[in-house]
């Protein structure tokens, strides 16, 4: 199983009309989501991004991820933006969209101790929440951009698909464990999450997860505002 995370500036339209490939249309793909960003900031209002895209997917293997950039529109959108392929190695709840308990398939799978890792937050949300839940996540946001061994992070929206996710670039795994068990975000896991009510979520969102993956490979960069520069991870 590979996982995937692509980012590409496509323009606001083609961002705003994305139809997301499922599994029936991509042959090898298991789950992908589509999403606009919105780059972590210590302001209290979000700025998203209309035109920068991300793609967040889980396929059979490689060539499949290949095919599918090559021969498929919506990957070929994403074939010139940032991409990074990874191995997962810690689950806590699911990957939306697929079948399994990956929480039991990484359980013998060790933590690294050394290289980049890519933590990725993902749910649907509910609206009864939604402000309560920006209160809180920016909180997490300005801790993240004051957190050592923290490389790049985004807030990733599907308004339609109530989707709300993070992706974040750590310089290993122990600066994202300890961004995970301390300050805000450690309040945050305390105050709102019990797996006893619910695994997939807490008190914001739910049918997703925490996700921990290890790179192993990253090519491409981004331009402008909260930028990933070409070399932000070597694998």
């Amino acid at each position: 199983m590979l996982f995937s995370t692509h980012i590409s500036d496509t323009g606001p339209l083609k961002a705003l009309r994305r139809k997301t490939p499922g599994p029936s249309d991509v042959s090898g793909l298991r789950s992908a989501r589509t999403a606009i960003c919105a780059p972590f900031t210590a302001g209290k209002l979000p700025k998203p991004q209309l035109g920068r895209e991300a793609l967040l997917a889980c396929w059979e293997d490689e060539d499949s991820l290949d095919r599918f950039l090559a021969d498929h529109p919506t990957g070929r959108e994403f074939a010139d933006g940032f991409e990074v392929r990874m191995e997962l190695f810690r689950a806590v709840g699911v990957w939306p969209g697929t079948d399994g308990d990956l929480a039991e398939a990484c359980r013998c799978v060790a933590t690294p101790t050394d290289g980049p890792t890519v933590a990725i937050t993902i749910g649907t949300a509910y609206l009864r929440t939604v402000v309560p839940f920006a209160r809180v996540n920016k909180g997490l946001e300005r801790q993240f951009l004051q957190t050592p061994g923290a490389i790049w992070g985004t807030a990733l929206t599907n308004l339609p698909q109530r989707l709300v996710a993070t992706l974040t670039i750590w310089e290993n795994a122990a600066a994202a464990v300890s961004y995970m068990r301390t300050g805000a975000h450690g309040e945050a896991v305390k105050a709102h999450f019990d797996p006893r009510k619910d695994p997939t979520g807490h008190s914001f969102v739910t049918g997703g997860g925490f996700f921990g993956l290890r790179p192993v490979s990253a090519r491409g960069s981004l331009q402008g505002r909260n930028p990933i520069a070409a070399d932000a991870i070597h694998t």
